[in-house]
């Protein structure tokens, strides 16, 4: 059994050491969004391979952090969590140095790896080292770091780029890095391992693993290798292999890596899907609008990420205070009302053009950061009410996997729609630098316009679950 931190100084210290690496972690999974311009340009790519610079980071998020989660409840959390820091930090070296895209995305999985790793440990060292009574205290600050790093980025990555060059976006992490080795080492307890009988499920873990990276994929690369390319056909039947190997697998054994029987309960998929819908819409929007601001707006890399920092500020903004307020008057309304704000901000931005001036362009950003914000807390809290008896764990497990796997497919999705809607007009996929503004608006249309279909699909998922009655 794990110590618990009496002495209010060393839990505070304790806090610090989690909110660096949580605010790290935030900071760099937007930091690139307003730098991907000037990189498709530097390395004279489309838009859609350069997506592969967020794609990969969040990839390794999503695909590992349920790993990990279940490593670290074995007693290997400061250990994780150290490891985390270390991979992490050589990781934003290798990017920062990166002499062409393959050798970056290869750092960032690298970054990707060590960023799992600290998002999965940060809440179990709080619950692990501290008392009951500030564990909503040390969630939140886990929560309000994570949002300030995310907001943060775009803005951080605007001037850094502007300023400098996209390279200080990564090279920034290395003496950020190596404080927190050395100041978490020192206010973590040790780990106590513990005697576990249970065996860990490495075949469903790897199987779930490679079935989201060959659906990335295949996602990704149809749009500029075509349906028929081998490599898509044979990731697509890998991705389909790697599903049922892993489908099959959980069901046969009994102590599997992810319970996959809790999706038989049709209102706790219907919130966790409505709510991925929700993350994949906001993530493929803010991978396109950088290059509409750049394209469109002729923004220099500064503004750009000024503006950019406006949904995630309004998210900080409301999602503690809506939150609490769906505690006491029920989730369903506000997951609705968020939901029915997606398809209002896809529909703006599906008929957005440069003459029409900031105004329109400031509304849709807002309205992002209202749709999220409102639906952060209600949505998430919905999920785990929605979970059958006894499962409350394995969906918050999926709750959080959905945030990270929503923007690696939105990412995904966002960007293979753009490079269908805009080969034909372009004479085939040419770089981002080569594309005239007239295709690009016309691709950027087309694509957020597809997204609409989706934020309509949201809201009906979201609509039809009842909340949960309340105990009198």
């Amino acid at each position: 059994m794990s110590s618990i931190i009496t002495e209010p100084v060393r839990q505070k210290l304790l806090l610090c050491a989690v909110a660096l690496g949580v605010v790290m972690d935030g900071i760099d999974g937007s930091i690139v969004n307003a730098a991907l311009p000037a990189m498709a340009v530097y390395f004279d790519t489309d838009t859609g391979t350069i997506a592969w610079v967020i794609i990969t980071y969040l990839l390794m998020m999503a695909g590992l952090l349920l790993v990990f989660g279940k490593l670290a409840d074995r007693g290997l959390a400061k250990k994780l969590f150290l490891l985390g820091f270390l991979v992490f930090t050589l990781g934003s070296a290798a990017c920062g140095v990166a002499p062409s895209l393959d050798i970056l995305l290869a750092a960032r999985i690298i970054q990707g790896v060590g960023a799992a790793m600290i998002a999965a440990v940060a809440p179990l060292l709080c619950i692990r080292y501290l008392p009951q009574e500030m564990l909503g205290t040390s969630l939140g600050v886990i929560a309000a770091t994570a949002s300030i790093g995310f907001a943060a980025g775009p803005a951080i990555g605007g001037i850094l780029t502007q300023h400098l060059s996209w390279h200080w976006i990564f090279l920034v992490n290395i003496p950020i890095g190596i404080i927190g080795v050395l100041f978490a080492a020192r206010v973590i307890p040790p780990d106590e391992p513990e005697d576990r009988t249970e065996s860990f499920d490495y075949p469903g873990a790897v199987t779930l693993f490679l079935s989201m990276v060959f659906c990335t994929f295949v996602l990704e690369e149809i749009a500029s290798r075509g349906l028929t390319d081998p490599l898509v056909l044979a990731s697509g039947a890998l991705c389909l292999l790697c599903s049922w190997l892993f489908v099959v697998r959980e069901l046969a054994t009994p102590q599997p890596f992810l319970n996959i029987r809790i999706f038989s309960e049709l209102r706790f998929t219907a919130v966790l899907v409505s709510y991925l819908l929700v993350n994949v819409i906001f993530m493929g929007v803010l991978y396109l609008l950088p290059f509409y601001l750049t394209m469109e707006m002729h923004f220099d890399l500064m503004t750009s990420g000024l503006y950019l920092l406006i949904p995630p500020a309004v998210i900080a903004i409301l999602s503690i205070p809506v939150g609490q307020w769906s505690d006491r008057r029920g989730r369903r309304v506000f997951t609705v009302a968020a939901c029915g704000i997606v398809v209002l901000y896809s529909g703006l931005f599906a008929v957005l053009s440069p003459e029409s001036g900031v105004v329109p362009l400031l509304t849709g950003l807002v309205l992002m950061g209202v749709s999220f914000g409102i639906a952060a807390g209600p949505a998430a809290s919905r999920i785990i009410e929605s979970a059958p008896e006894g499962e409350e764990g394995t969906g918050s497990s999926l709750m959080v996997t959905t945030i990270y796997f929503g923007g690696v497919l939105g990412t995904a999705i966002y960007a293979a729609i753009f490079t269908f809607a805009t080969a034909d007009a372009a004479g085939g996929i040419v770089a981002f630098i080569d594309l005239d503004s007239a295709t690009f608006l016309a691709g950027f249309r087309i694509t957020i316009a597809a997204g609409t279909v989706l934020a309509v699909l949201s809201v009906i998922l979201s609509a039809v679950v009842p909340d949960r009655k309340r105990s009198a």
